[in-house]
């Protein structure tokens, strides 16, 4: 789900936002910890219609007591109609990586389509990642993913509102729903816009097999058990790609 809003988590002390140009459009970022020196900077990449605060709302100020952390809000890179591609994702986290921590290596991690982007960037930029995190990743889109992505797409070009109400089933496992009524979660249901519509068809085709394997930055996987969109079989693939890699 996302927070369309690109303000920063209110409970991250000494947050600073700020915005940069890439290609021409405007990427924000978030940053919050300045003054943790000790470690790596964490760069923090969301997923699918995602934002700072609506994939790591509860995580950016828990990191930022002991670790500087900075997080993008991606932007729409393409025009409507036009494929995106990692590399148009990648861009905007290269950009804020250069702008907020330039020359320094950073512990980047990755969320969802995050984590791929955090892969692609990781076995293309060695020299930039010291550390990675793969939070729900995967390397190549499966016959159970390809399912999900169809039938979304045919309930979204429909205009059938419903198409809320299959993702968040999707995007959310039985524990979590078990004590959640259907008003509390439609109420933060997916916004439907031309952005999303791109990352849903990029999903739909990933395949990063080729690079995965080039990874050489000590990587932390984890996957989550009750997953539907990304389930735990793409964590434990990764795994056995990635030379220098724990998984839980």
């Amino acid at each position: 789900m996302k927070d369309s809003d690109t303000m920063a988590p209110a409970m991250a002390a000494g947050v600073v936002t700020r915005q940069i140009k890439v290609n021409g459009l405007s990427v924000t970022y978030h940053e919050a910890g300045q003054a943790n020196t000790a470690h790596p900077p964490i760069v923090l990449v969301h997923g699918s219609s995602g934002s700072t605060m609506g994939h790591f709302g509860f995580l950016f100020p828990l990191l930022a007591v002991r670790h500087r952390v900075i997080s993008l809000d991606m932007t729409m890179p393409v025009k409507k109609g036009e494929k995106l591609e990692l590399k148009h994702l990648e861009a905007q986290v290269l950009a804020v990586m250069n702008a907020a921590s330039p020359g320094q290596p950073v512990t980047l991690l990755g969320f969802s389509l995050g984590a791929v982007v955090a892969a692609h960037i990781a076995a293309r930029q060695p020299t930039l990642i010291q550390n990675l995190v793969l939070l729900a990743g995967w390397a190549k889109t499966d016959t159970m993913m390809t399912f999900f992505n169809r039938t979304w797409f045919a309930l979204r070009n429909a205009g059938v509102p419903e198409i809320n109400d299959y993702t968040i089933y999707a995007a959310f496992g039985a524990p979590f729903l078990a004590d959640k009524t259907v008003e509390m979660m439609t109420a933060g249901a997916m916004p439907l816009d031309d952005f999303v519509d791109a990352q849903m068809e990029l999903n739909a085709r990933i395949d990063i097999t080729d690079l995965v394997p080039q990874i050489t930055a000590p990587t932390l996987i984890i996957s989550c058990t009750h997953d539907q969109m990304v389930p735990v079989h793409h964590g434990r693939a990764l795994f056995g790609m990635i030379d220098d890699a724990r998984y839980v």
